[in-house]
């Protein structure tokens, strides 16, 4: 009779691969409210830099028509809105 070796769910793997490979080089994380930033401290209580991290802007381009050439053209209309996403 064989025994069957338990072996750890195949999805696991997918997570294992995401894990960080240290522990972090921060012990606690302290929101200061006033300017809604969090200050990363070590374990003796010194700033800890994380580094920078992206944020994304917002810009709307808008399409417009209309206008052109003649004696009175017609102005000029907005015809759609686009939300562009820029990276920093």
């Amino acid at each position: 009779m064989t025994t069957a070796v338990p072996q750890a769910p195949w999805a696991i793997r997918l997570v294992t691969d995401r894990l960080p490979v240290g522990p972090p080089p921060y012990s606690s994380v302290v929101l200061v409210p006033a300017s809604q930033t969090a200050v990363y401290t070590d374990d003796t209580g010194q700033v800890v830099e994380m580094g920078k991290h992206g944020t994304s802007k917002t810009a709307g381009t808008a399409s417009v028509s209309g206008g052109g050439d003649g004696q009175q053209p017609q102005p000029q209309t907005q015809d759609d809105n686009t939300t562009d996403y820029e990276s920093d």
